[in-house]
C-alpha cells in the first residue's frame, strides 16, 4: 500500500521541474494523485495495462481510448505498490517512464525508511522519558515493550548525571556515544545536563573510567547497583545538587558518598538546622559560618584552614570560642563536630530543589 502523503510530496517536487502530466495509480491501477486534480479517482487504462504485463506500456496520440503516454509499474523492496503515468504526445529519448519511474521508486524507498526511523525515534524517545520517571515496578509488557525497541531495562546498571559548569563543558553526546556499548543509553535532559545509563559487563570499569574522563570538570552524580532506573537517578541528581553545595572544590558526587548526608537533608528532625542558622545570622562579620565550614572540610587542619580563609593561625581559637557562644557546639569535640556538620546538611538542604 503507497503511503499517500509520501508520494504526493515527490510528485509535487518533480512537478517543479518536470513538463509532462504526471499520475500515481494504486495497484488496481485507479489514480491517487496526480498533478492534474481532475484525473484523481479515476481509473487509469495505461496503468492497469502496464501492471498487468509488469512492464511498460505506453499509447500513442492515435489511441481513441486512451490519452497518449507511458506507464510503469512501481516497486518497493520487490513487490508492485502501484504504477506512474506520463502524459506526453511527443517522444524523448531524457523523459522516459523508466527513468522516472526508477527515480520515483528510489526517492519513496529513502523517504519512507526515514519516516520509520523518524517513528522509530520518536517511539523510542517516548519510552525513555517514560522508563525514567516510571515509579513504580516494571510491568512484562513494559519490559517487552523495551525489548522490541532494543533497550534492556533489567540487570544492573550505573547511573550518571553531569552537568555543565561555567568553567567546563559537556561533551558533545555523538562524542559520548562512542565511548559506550550497544546497550547503554544516553539522554540529554536539557542543555546543560546529560544522564549516562551504563550497564555493567565485562567492559564496564573501561566505559565508565573512559565517560568519567570526558566529563572532567563538570559536576557528576553517579548511582550504581540499583536496577529501579527513576530510583537510581534521583539518587544520582540528589548527590549532584547536595555535593556541589557541600564539597565545591570537588566535581565527582557518588551517591555511596553522599548518601548519608543526603538521609540528613531530607530527614524530618526539627530545629537541626537552627546551629548552623545562627553562625550565619549572628556570627557574619566574624565569618563564623564560614569558618565553621572550613572546619569541617579541612578536617580541623590549622595550616589549611588559615590558607583557605586568608587568616592568621592566632584567630582561629577566637572564632572557635565564638562559634561555642553562639551555637553551643565545640569543634574540638568529635560529638559536637558532628552535630555541627548536620546541622549545615540540614542548612543546605533547604536550598535543594523539590525531588518530588
Amino acid at each position: 500500500m503507497i503511503d499517500q502523503k509520501i508520494m504526493y510530496e515527490i510528485v509535487e517536487k518533480l512537478h517543479e521541474s518536470f513538463p509532462f502530466p504526471v499520475s500515481i495509480c494504486d495497484v488496481s491501477g485507479r489514480v491517487i494523485i496526480s498533478t492534474e486534480p481532475a484525473c484523481i479517482g479515476e481509473m487509469n487504462l495505461l496503468a492497469i495495462e502496464s501492471l498487468n504485463i509488469n512492464a511498460k506500456a505506453t499509447a500513442s496520440s492515435d489511441s481513441l481510448v486512451q490519452k497518449a503516454g507511458s506507464a510503469m509499474p512501481l516497486r518497493f523492496q520487490k513487490s508492485r505498490i502501484g504504477a506512474v503515468v506520463i502524459e506526453h504526445t511527443v517522444s524523448s529519448n531524457f523523459y522516459t517512464a523508466e527513468l522516472l519511474g526508477k527515480t520515483i521508486e528510489l526517492l519513496y524507498e529513502d523517504l519512507l525508511l526515514s519516516k520509520e526511523r523518524k517513528n522509530r525515534t520518536q517511539e523510542r524517545d517516548q519510552f525513555l522519558f517514560e522508563w525514567l520517571h516510571q515509579q513504580s515496578g516494571y510491568t512484562e509488557n513494559f519490559i517487552k515493550r523495551g525489548n522490541l525497541l532494543q533497550i534492556n531495562i533489567t540487570g544492573v546498571q550505573t547511573v550518571i548525571l553531569m552537568e555543565q559548569t561555567r568553567d567546563s563543558l559537556l561533551s558533545p553526546p555523538p562524542v559520548l556515544h562512542n565511548l559506550l556499548d550497544e546497550q547503554d543509553i544516553l539522554l540529554a535532559l536539557s542543555r546543560d545536563q546529560i544522564l549516562i545509563i551504563l550497564k555493567e559487563n565485562k567492559h564496564f570499569e573501561k566505559k565508565y573510567n573512559r565517560v568519567l574522563a570526558a566529563g572532567s570538570g563538570c559536576h557528576i552524580g553517579i548511582c550504581s547497583g540499583v536496577p529501579h532506573l527513576n530510583t537510581a537517578y534521583q539518587n544520582a541528581r540528589k548527590s549532584l545538587e547536595l555535593g556541589k553545595l557541600l564539597f565545591p572544590d570537588e566535581t565527582i558526587h557518588p551517591f555511596e558518598k553522599m548518601k548519608l548526608a543526603i538521609m540528613l537533608s531530607q530527614e524530618e528532625l526539627p530545629g537541626m538546622e537552627t546551629a548552623f542558622s545562627l553562625l550565619v545570622e549572628k556570627g557574619k562579620n566574624a565569618r563564623l559560618a564560614e569558618t565553621a565550614v572550613t572546619y569541617i572540610r579541612f578536617n580541623g587542619d590549622i595550616q589549611k584552614i588559615c590558607k583557605q580563609l586568608h587568616i592568621h593561625r592566632n584567630s582561629i581559637p577566637y572564632r572557635l570560642r565564638r562559634i561555642q557562644e553562639i551555637c553551643g557546639k565545640d569543634l574540638t569535640n568529635y560529638y559536637d563536630l558532628l552535630y555541627l556538620y548536620a546541622s549545615l546538611i540540614r542548612y543546605m538542604g533547604q536550598k535543594l530543589p523539590d525531588f518530588s
